[in-house]
């Protein structure tokens, strides 16, 4: 054989075997990232540079309830997080148009400290699952030898537990700061009060019986004063929860007995589900009344034409230091209407002194109701806790901790 011609074609087998060989590892190595992505726990997706989807692993799938079989290959990643079509934050990094970010994110996204050409951003998705959710998103761009952007990747956490925790203890920081003030005013309040009042009845018994004029304006004023004495009590109420005369017992016959007395004639179906195993608790049975008795008021009040009222209470332990309730055993007790619900912006300010989203002629209460019944289950080391939707009802959530085994 010509020495040259062996030569020639012992370079192609050489550059044929290489070749193979590498295709090989670039396919191995391709294998290996997807394995990688699909590991992960965090939800992870990945678009082309035409913004086709390349991966999208068995978490995002999980989180996002759109399988990885009806995504790869389109540009529908979008219906996983918005009702229309709209560019994602791996959209525009994949796009290198960044300067667009905040016309998409703005007030929500900001630039990483660790890597060039990514972003991280929190937002609440109204339309990811029931409900919505907190997500805690980043966004990098994927490039080749080149550094070429070929691609772009998104993780996504979620965060909506974290988020509600975290949104908890703003608010019972916000209401403890209420209930400082709150207890300082109302015993300064009470005190004027009384000796306004006691002025008003001495001067009443020493007004001539004929000037009936006097009497009848002296009679008002006693009035008024019984009636902000009252309203004193209730802002006492808010703040210290009011002195407790605890005692182990269930809280079964309670809450039968708040339904039957509040809804007894009405419009309003109620029910009533609890546990044969359901935990005793250490109360003071009167205020606990009142508690579930307000609870229970803004439910008939939210339904003037009719509706549901459902009771259900359960055993619950809190073993997590990121609750805003101390480690422990629990009983739940749930009370949901089918009312109009509330909005989003108020959930976080609901149980605030005076707070109502009601009219004043609407001959309903002053908005002390929810507050007294706050303050009351603070008192008794527990927590009420609220889930909203408009159109969807209300539920509180109120935690009484369980007495000893």
């Amino acid at each position: 054989m010509n020495p040259i011609f062996a030569f020639i074609l012992g370079v192609g087998v050489t550059g044929l075997l290489f070749l193979g060989y590498s295709m090989w590892q670039r396919i191995e190595s391709e294998q290996r990232l997807a394995n990688i992505i699909q590991a992960s726990p965090i939800a992870v997706f990945v678009i082309h540079k035409d913004h086709t989807v390349m991966h999208w692993n068995k978490a995002m799938a999980e989180l996002s309830h759109i399988s990885a079989e009806e995504i790869l290959g389109t540009k529908n990643h979008w219906k996983a997080f918005y009702n229309e079509e709209r560019p994602c934050m791996a959209d525009l990094v994949v796009d290198e148009t960044l300067e667009s970010v905040p016309n998409w994110y703005s007030g929500k996204f900001r630039k990483s400290g660790l890597i060039d050409d990514a972003y991280e951003a929190t937002d609440f998705f109204p339309d990811l699952g029931e409900g919505g959710r907190w997500l805690h998103f980043t966004a990098s761009a994927v490039r080749n030898s080149q550094g070429i952007v070929f691609a772009a990747i998104e993780t996504l956490q979620d965060i909506t537990d974290q988020k509600a925790a975290e949104e908890e203890l703003i608010k019972m920081k916000k209401l403890e700061s209420l209930v400082a003030f709150a207890r300082k005013v109302s015993q300064d309040f009470d005190g004027l009060l009384a000796a306004m009042t006691r002025n008003i009845i001495v001067a009443k018994a020493m007004a001539d019986k004929d000037d009936t004029i006097m009497l009848d304006c002296l009679t008002r004023a006693e009035q008024d004063g019984f009636q902000a004495k009252e309203l004193t009590h209730k802002l006492v109420t808010f703040a210290k929860g009011g002195y407790a005369r605890l005692k182990v017992q269930a809280v079964d016959d309670l809450l039968r007995g708040v339904a039957e007395d509040f809804f007894k004639g009405s419009d309003i179906r109620w029910t009533l589900s609890l546990p044969d195993d359901l935990r005793l608790v250490k109360i003071d049975s009167g205020q606990i009344r009142q508690a579930f008795e307000n609870i229970a008021r803004n439910a008939l009040e939210a339904m003037p034409q009719g509706g549901t009222f459902s009771v259900t209470a359960e055993n619950a332990d809190i073993a997590s230091d990121a609750s805003p309730l101390k480690r422990g055993r629990y009983v739940k007790v749930s009370m949901t209407d089918s009312g109009p619900g509330i909005e989003r912006e108020y959930l976080s300010i609901i149980f605030e002194p005076y707070f109502t989203t009601k009219t004043k002629d609407a001959g309903h209460g002053k908005g002390l109701g929810l507050a007294m019944a706050y303050g009351i289950v603070k008192n008794h080391d527990g927590l009420i806790l609220v889930e909203s939707e408009p159109g969807r009802g209300s539920t509180f959530h109120v935690y009484l901790p369980a007495a000893p085994a």
